[in-house]
Formats: C-alpha cells, sequence, structure tokens
C-alpha cells in the first residue's frame, strides 16, 4: 500500500529540495556579481572637439572590441571655466588624462584614482609630475607619451638619409632638459652632436646660422619657443639657404617644409589606449613606468626632397624599418 499511495511527507520533502537548490543559485549568483561588474575608467578632456574627439572615438572603437570589462565614461573638461567633479572620479578605477591641461588639472587633485595621462609629450608630464609632488608616489601617476623616443627618431634620419652623420639641434627653454638624453641618444647612434640652446625667438636664426655649415641635417625636437607657427618659416627658410634637410616631429612640420618626420596620430594614441586598457586587472591598479607609442606614421615632403636634390625611400618603408629596428629606449 505504501509502493501505491506514497507518504504525505514526500512532496513536502521534495519542496524544501527546491526551496534550498534556489537559495543556493541566489547565493551563487549574488556573490560572483561584484567580479562580473564592469570596471569604470573616468576620461577628462583638456579640451573639445579636434584631436582630443579623434582620440576619444578611437578609445571607444578600440574599447568596443571587449565590452563589458571596462567601461569609458566623460567625466569633465579641463578647459577654463569648466569644473571637474571630484565625486564622479571616486567610483573610478583609474582617471585618463587627455592632453596637457587635463594631466595638470588632475595632478593638482588629492585622493584621486590613479591617473594615466596621454596625448602628452614627455618633457612637460614630468615638469608637471615635479611640480604637483606626484613624482614622489609611484604607481598613481604615468603617462602614454605622444613624442617618439630619440632612438626612432634618429633611426628615421639613418634610414631617410644614409651616411649623414653630422645632426644639428637646437633648444629652448622647454627642450633644455632634454640635452643630457640627446647627447647619450646621439653618441648610441654613432651620430655627431652639434647643439645650441637659446633663450628668445631672435636667437633663432644666429644660431641656425652657426649650426648649419658643420653639420648634415637639423633634428627639430619639441620646443614652444623654437618650433611654433611664428618661427617656422624663418627656421625652414634658414635650412633651405644652406641646403640642410629638417627631420622633424609632426604632420603638420612636414606639411610647413621638413623633409621628414615619425609622429603618432590621435587615433592612433586612442588605439594604444584602449589595448593598454583592456589588458589592466580588474579594479585599481597600479600604474607601471611611462610608455611610448608603439603606433606612429611616417612622413616626407617629396617637394622637398627633389629642391634638395634627394631620394628617399617610400613612407611605407621607412615606416617597416622603424618597427624593425624597435623602440630601443
Amino acid at each position: 500500500m505504501s509502493r501505491l499511495f506514497p507518504s504525505p511527507a514526500l512532496p513536502r520533502l521534495r519542496m524544501l529540495c527546491h526551496i534550498a537548490l534556489a537559495l543556493l543559485w541566489l547565493g551563487l549568483t549574488a556573490g560572483a556579481a561584484p567580479a562580473a561588474a564592469a570596471d569604470t575608467v573616468a576620461v577628462v578632456l583638456s579640451e573639445r572637439g579636434g584631436v582630443y574627439a579623434e582620440f576619444l572615438d578611437a578609445l571607444n572603437a578600440g574599447m568596443a572590441q571587449s565590452p563589458g570589462r571596462r567601461v569609458v565614461r566623460l567625466t569633465g573638461v579641463a578647459a577654463a571655466g569648466e569644473k571637474i567633479d571630484e565625486a564622479e572620479l571616486g567610483d573610478a578605477s583609474l582617471v585618463l588624462a587627455v592632453g596637457a591641461g587635463a594631466a595638470r588639472a588632475l595632478a593638482r587633485m588629492e585622493g584621486t584614482p590613479p591617473v594615466l595621462s596621454v596625448l602628452v609629450p614627455r618633457l612637460t608630464f614630468e615638469r608637471i609630475a615635479a611640480e604637483s609632488g606626484r613624482r614622489a608616489r609611484p604607481g598613481s601617476f604615468s603617462a602614454l607619451y605622444l613624442d617618439q623616443p630619440l632612438s626612432r627618431q634618429l633611426n628615421l634620419l639613418r634610414f631617410a638619409l644614409p651616411g649623414r652623420k653630422r645632426v644639428a639641434a637646437l633648444l629652448g627653454p622647454e627642450s633644455a632638459a632634454l640635452a643630457p638624453r640627446l647627447r647619450s641618444a646621439v653618441s648610441r647612434a654613432g651620430f655627431e652632436l652639434q647643439m645650441e640652446q637659446v633663450a628668445e625667438e631672435g636667437d633663432i636664426v644666429p644660431a641656425l646660422n652657426r649650426l648649419l655649415p658643420a653639420t648634415d641635417v637639423l633634428l627639430a625636437l619639441p620646443d614652444g619657443l623654437v618650433f611654433n607657427r611664428n618661427t617656422a618659416r624663418p627656421v625652414l627658410l634658414t635650412t633651405y639657404r644652406h641646403q640642410r634637410p629638417v627631420v622633424g616631429f609632426s604632420q603638420a612640420y612636414v606639411t610647413a617644409g621638413a623633409l621628414a618626420a615619425v609622429f603618432s596620430t590621435p587615433a592612433q594614441m586612442g588605439r594604444q589606449t584602449a589595448e593598454f586598457l583592456r589588458g589592466l586587472p580588474a579594479g585599481r591598479v597600479t600604474l607601471g613606468a611611462p610608455l611610448y607609442p608603439s603606433y606612429f606614421s611616417v612622413a616626407v615632403n617629396r617637394n622637398v626632397a627633389r629642391s634638395l636634390g634627394l631620394d628617399l625611400p617610400d613612407e611605407g618603408v621607412l615606416r617597416e624599418a622603424l618597427e624593425k629596428a624597435g623602440e630601443g629606449e
């Protein structure tokens, strides 16, 4: 009879088992929820639009390749009159400072998550870190530099202008700190260096007239006094009079009349930044040492090359040679 008519306790037992399994499942999923939550990267721009928008578009496209791991959120713009909302930074695992203005503003703020600066040249970043005291707190303030390693610039010179060993460099107030590293890099690369430093724009052409007769090429290095919109024309005219090519650091300078340049575009920097973020562990991070650009372009001004009687390899050939040579710094 018991086999034909089950005990009334059995249905209750089955119900209790179902409830226990449901509670166990809820407990497991509740415990797993924090691990599945996406980390937030707060983004602070120096300005709206232009190169910053180009960078942000490439960053978002790169982050979309692994959705859900990290969420990029535009938090503020460090332009005049716009205040960064510190409360919105608090729940972020990392803050991305895009441009020198954003890096400077975030460096002055206390208690922020780690800050990664991008679209900032090395000398500018080092100056911001020193002035703000951030240099004393390793792991919380780092960068993906905008400018190229000196070894890559010198390799471009080697591949584009083989046989030209005497390098001229003109430094200003911003780039003066580069002098020791420049001497070392030039020596390692097997070049000879002639270098002068100027304190004001009126000193630039006289300094070039002293440097260029004894050298083969001018290596242009980022400096707001020496290479800007006002000085580009006199610098390039002076080098042309001496029949000396200029190896620059931007597409704009090549367009203006430099022979060639190696540089990274905002889109390339956005791509590298996305790859960097995707490779970070979950949660708050400890940043390592700053890095140079992994992706870069080469530009050549063919009209200038013809006027100087030079036959340079194609831009793609030069870029491939630089990629094979590696970073080296």
